[in-house]
């Protein structure tokens, strides 16, 4: 048995406030958590710098916030690999603070396998939390057809969804995941080869991917899809660990009864982002009449210059109903949501936590959610909440039901509060067991 404190280190692509996404907020809050127990943990959150070196524009960055020089890419074939040529900085970071665990929070760019590789010859334990859906379909689980994948890795097929999304045709998107490329390189730069090597890319992601999964010593699930997906994928079951994500202090009463002025106020947060689904609700809203009562508010990042965004506020624009208003400081969330009368969750992807409808709740208002992964988990059951179809036609009518119904909103009840504490006791048995061993 250990020791002491338990050496801890967080290994992400991004470090919080940089980046304030799901997977960002989740580290820094568990982090929260055992830096309280410092009679039990020393930590570590480490992360490879970016190459524009954005980091410098934020501030009093925490002690225990360590940045590594840029990882150093490697051809095209051994990055869709989750290799790279160089990881600097991080084999003499684990010999200077020993870690017992290393706890990867992503399989991307800069959490490679070489990390992993690092890692294990060092002797740390290593343990994998799934955030995001996996390297299959880049990330994405809504496949060409608009069916949900069950998660199987399968070269061809996932090659297939992966052209798709890239607007490849359909005939040559399949023609092209039937076959290897010949004896042509995927590290060719000619966009032919690069073209017809892409299920060479597809089965090194899926190898790479189940090494990950063969070599972590404990593999964390968020959502219980997320376990079903790798017991499907033929991993260790008794690997794998179901441990919900929490929320934050829920709000003893909401300021807003709903619809007090016969206005439906709702409201969305996130990234501006085609996986986040905001344009099923835009396109609900833009088939509904104008004459009637129903605001939405969009906050968020990412409305800068991209197609998806660009589109979106080339529809709105003239439309007094939808409002883009911005950031806002994390901080502030809980009360600026209680202003409004449902949240909408309708990502297109599978979310694992999300955090967003545990913000939701702990506001005290209801949410609209897509019928997929973690959203579905979180919500069903719930009174006053709702579970619907990715299409805008399904999110339409659900906007008309609830004008005609409001008392609807008033059967919200807030769920039980599940807070940053429990998961970190939940994941202190896990880790004290697995440092027995």
């Amino acid at each position: 048995m250990i020791k002491g404190k338990i050496k801890y280190l967080h290994l992400s692509d991004n470090i919080y406030p940089l980046v304030t996404g799901g997977t960002e907020l989740f580290i820094q809050q568990l982090i929260n958590e055992q830096i309280k127990s410092k009679d039990e943990y020393e930590v570590l959150w480490v992360c490879h710098r970016s190459g524009e070196n954005v980091f410098k524009k934020v501030k009093n960055l925490s002690d225990y916030k360590v940045f590594l020089d840029p990882v150093i890419p490697a051809k095209r074939l051994e990055r869709f690999s989750f290799y790279a040529n160089e990881i600097p900085g991080f084999s003499e970071l684990l010999e200077k603070f020993k870690p017992d665990i290393v706890h990867f929070h992503s399989l991307g760019s800069k959490t490679t396998l070489n990390h992993l590789e690092s890692a294990k010859k060092f002797g740390s334990k290593i343990l994998f939390t799934l955030h995001t859906p996996p390297c299959s379909c880049m990330g994405n689980f809504l496949n060409a057809s608009h069916e949900i994948c069950k998660g199987d890795l399968d070269d061809s097929r996932c090659t297939f969804f992966r052209l798709r999304s890239k607007k490849i045709p359909l005939v040559i998107a399949k023609l092209i995941s039937l076959q290897e490329g010949l004896f042509l390189s995927a590290n060719n730069k000619n966009n032919f080869s690069r073209l017809l090597t892409s299920r060479k890319l597809t089965r090194n992601m899926h190898s790479s991917w189940m090494r990950l999964m063969r070599e972590a010593d404990t593999i964390h699930v968020l959502s219980k899809w997320g376990k079903d997906m790798l017991v499907k994928q033929m991993i260790d079951e008794n690997k794998i660990q179901l441990i919900r994500t929490a929320g934050p202090t829920k709000l003893i009463d909401k300021k807003r009864v709903p619809m007090q002025d016969n206005i439906l106020k709702v409201v969305f947060w996130g990234r501006c982002n085609p996986q986040k689904g905001i344009h099923l609700v835009v396109d609900a809203l833009l088939m509904l009449p104008k004459s009637l009562p129903i605001n939405l508010d969009i906050y968020g990042p990412y409305w800068g210059n991209n197609n998806y965004s660009n589109d979106l506020k080339k529809r709105i624009r003239k439309d007094k109903r939808i409002n883009l208003c911005g950031n806002f400081p994390q901080e502030e969330l809980l009360v600026k949501l209680q202003n409004y009368d449902l949240a909408v969750v309708p990502s297109i992807w599978m979310e694992t936590g999300p955090l967003t409808i545990l913000e939701a709740f702990a506001a005290g208002i209801p949410v609209a959610g897509t019928n997929l992964g973690g959203i579905k988990e979180l919500l069903a059951d719930k009174k006053g909440c709702f579970v619907l179809p990715p299409k805008a036609l399904a999110w339409k009518e659900l906007f008309i039901d609830i004008l005609n119904n409001k008392e609807w909103l008033a059967e919200f009840d807030q769920p039980e509060f599940r807070s940053f504490r429990n998961v970190e006791r939940d994941l202190r048995k896990i880790l004290l067991n697995l440092l027995k061993e």
